[in-house]
C-alpha cells in the first residue's frame, strides 16, 4: 500500500512516500478501513522531530497523521455496529502508529460513522482537535454557563472546536491570536473579546482573578504565567503537561486554590459521538484552512510548521 512514513527522527526532509506492506490481517475487533483523507496536527512534527521519543516505541518505519476518514472494506468476526461500506472517521494514537497510508485496522470502539452533514474531507479534519478541546473543558475544567473562558491558540484546529464549545454552552470567551484573525474570531465565532498576542506584553492588559478557565491549545503559556488572571477556583487547562514548566507549575497548584489540569486525549466512540451530533445539529462548524493532494504532502507540513493555520489541513490519500 501506498503510505508517507519516516524511517529516522528529523525535519520534513525525512518524510518519505513509498510502499508499505498491507495489513495481514484484520483482528476480530477492528475493522479494515480505506483511507480517504487525513488531518494534519502540530503532535505530527513533534513525534517526527524525535522531541516526544521518550513516549514511543523506537521502531521504524513510522506512519504519521492521527485524525482519519474513509470507507470500511472487511470486519472483524466480532465488529458489531458497522458494516462493509460505512463511511466512519476517528483517531489512532500516533504514540503506536500513524494513519497516512492507504489502508489501516482500527478497532470499532473509536470509530463513529461521520456526520450526516459533511463529507469525508470534512470529516478528517475532526476527531483529535475537537476530542482534546471536549474532554479539556467539558470533561475536565467542567465548563458551564456564565463561565469566562480565556482561549490561548484559538484560531488554530483544536482552538477553533475549544471557542465553539465554549460558546455553545454559554460561557463568555476571550480569544489571543494574531491581529489578522481578530475580526475573523469576533465575526465567525461571536466571541466576546479577542487580544492579539503579538501585543507586548499581552497578558499584562488583562484583569486579575477574572477568568473561570484558561485554556493553552498552543502551549506557549505556564501556570505560573496566568495563575493570577484565575479566579479562586479556577482552572489552568494545558495540552502540553510534559513541558518544564507545566511540570513546575503542576506542584505550585498544589499549594494554590487554583487548579492545574492536563488533557491527554483519549480516542473512544462515545465521545466522537457527542461531537457528531453537536455537528450534525450545527453547534459546531468544521474549519478547513488548506487541503492538499498525498504527493503534497511535504507543502502541507511545511504549512502546518508555519503556524500560520486557520482551523485544520487535511492530506487526500490517493486510491
Amino acid at each position: 500500500m501506498k503510505a508517507l512514513y519516516y524511517e529516522k527522527y528529523g525535519d520534513i526532509s525525512v518524510l518519505k512516500q513509498g510502499e508499505l506492506d498491507d495489513p495481514k490481517v484484520v483482528p476480530d475487533e477492528e475493522v479494515l478501513i480505506k483511507v480517504k483523507y487525513f488531518g494534519l496536527n502540530p503532535l505530527d512534527y513533534k513525534l517526527r522531530s524525535g522531541m516526544l521519543k521518550l513516549m514511543t516505541f523506537p521502531t521504524f518505519p513510522r506512519t504519521i497523521g492521527s485524525d482519519f476518514s474513509g470507507e470500511i472494506i472487511a470486519l472483524g468476526k466480532n465488529v458489531k455496529n458497522f458494516k462493509v461500506g460505512d463511511n466512519v472517521f476517528g483517531f489512532l494514537s500516533q504514540l503506536n502508529k500513524g494513519v497516512s497510508s492507504q489502508l489501516l485496522t482500527a478497532n470499532e470502539s473509536i470509530l463513529s460513522l461521520i456526520p450526516s452533514n459533511t463529507d469525508l474531507p470534512e470529516a478528517s479534519a475532526v476527531p483529535l482537535a475537537a476530542l482534546t478541546s471536549y474532554q479539556a473543558l467539558v470533561q475536565l475544567a467542567k465548563v458551564r454557563k456564565g463561565n469566562k473562558v480565556l482561549i490561548n491558540g484559538a484560531s488554530g484546529g483544536t482552538g477553533i472546536f475549544a471557542v465553539q464549545i465554549a460558546k455553545m454552552l454559554g460561557s463568555s470567551v476571550t480569544s489571543i491570536t494574531s491581529d489578522r484573525n481578530i475580526r475573523w474570531m469576533r465575526d465567525t465565532f461571536l466571541v466576546d473579546n479577542a487580544i492579539d498576542y503579538n501585543q507586548e506584553n499581552f497578558l499584562d492588559n488583562l484583569k486579575n482573578n477574572e477568568y473561570d478557565i484558561i485554556y493553552d491549545c498552543y502551549g506557549n503559556l505556564s501556570f505560573n504565567s496566568v495563575k493570577n488572571l484565575l479566579k479562586s477556583g479556577g482552572s489552568f487547562v494545558t495540552t502540553d503537561p510534559f513541558k518544564l514548566s507545566n511540570l513546575i507549575g503542576m506542584l505550585v497548584s498544589k499549594f494554590s486554590k487554583k487548579n492545574f489540569l492536563s488533557v491527554i486525549v483519549n480516542s473512544n466512540n462515545t465521545d466522537l459521538n457527542v461531537i457528531k451530533n453537536w455537528i450534525e445539529d450545527g453547534k459546531i462548524k468544521i474549519f478547513v484552512d488548506k487541503k492538499y493532494n498525498f504527493n503534497e504532502a511535504h507543502l502541507a507540513y511545511k504549512y502546518l510548521e508555519t503556524q500560520r493555520v486557520k482551523g485544520k489541513v487535511i492530506v487526500k490519500v490517493d486510491d
